[in-house]
């Protein structure tokens, strides 16, 4: 899972917690099958600069590549009809 942010980690953390792992991780892939969630958040967005967001994508990339080459993975996705 990716996710944008504006809120500092540390802010984020004291104030409110994780909800966004919490809803997805728990309430919502669960029941859809998923168990193995992962989450990546990109922040803060608002004042990020022009490389940052470059890199954002880049790691973006990587992390969808790995999940693509992970043994296994093309038999759990349905073909279309």
């Amino acid at each position: 899972m990716l996710n944008t942010s504006d809120t500092p980690a540390e802010r984020e953390e004291s104030e409110f917690g994780d909800p966004l792992q919490s809803i997805w991780a728990s309430c919502v892939l669960p029941y859809v099958g998923v168990t193995d969630v992962r989450r990546v958040v990109f922040r803060t967005v608002t004042d990020a600069a022009d490389e940052t967001r470059a890199d954002w994508l880049r790691r973006a990339r990587r992390e969808a590549a790995a999940l693509l080459a992970r043994p296994g993975y093309r038999d759990t996705v349905p073909t279309p009809n």
